[in-house]
């Protein structure tokens, strides 16, 4: 099977004509890309190296995107996520790795206990 090279932008016009994009090698001509054409040609199983997208945040429509309420952290739509880094020794590591421990599991149960725990404390207690 034949692979033959096309240019970007005729890959777009043959994907509005509802051409069949198969066994093409796509040539990007060095050029930038603006986000709505590389997200049609994403659709369409081809993947745009990223030295070739070009952002622009005031073309970006973003009117469908809902506001964030308290409301949607209370119900658990939504959940805060922190991400962070742990220095751990060889030992820890070991037993971690030994014991299939799910680090992001453990953390969350320990914040939990920790927190529910000083929540028990009279608020004159020293920790």
């Amino acid at each position: 099977m034949e692979t033959n090279k096309k240019y970007w932008k005729d890959v777009i016009e043959m994907i509005s004509k509802n051409v069949v994009i198969k066994d093409i090698l796509i040539d990007f001509n060095n050029e930038k890309i603006g986000f709505k054409d590389v997200a049609l040609l994403n659709r369409h199983g081809i993947r745009v190296p990223e030295e070739f997208i070009s952002y622009n945040d005031n073309e970006i429509d973003f009117s469908d995107d809902p506001d964030i309420t308290e409301e949607d952290f209370a119900t658990g739509k939504l959940i805060w996520n922190v991400k962070t880094s742990l220095p751990l020794d060889k030992e820890l590591k070991d037993w971690i790795t030994k014991e299939k421990i799910d680090i992001n599991k453990l953390a969350v149960k320990l914040m939990r206990n920790f927190y529910e725990t000083v929540k028990d404390f009279p608020k004159k207690a020293a920790l």
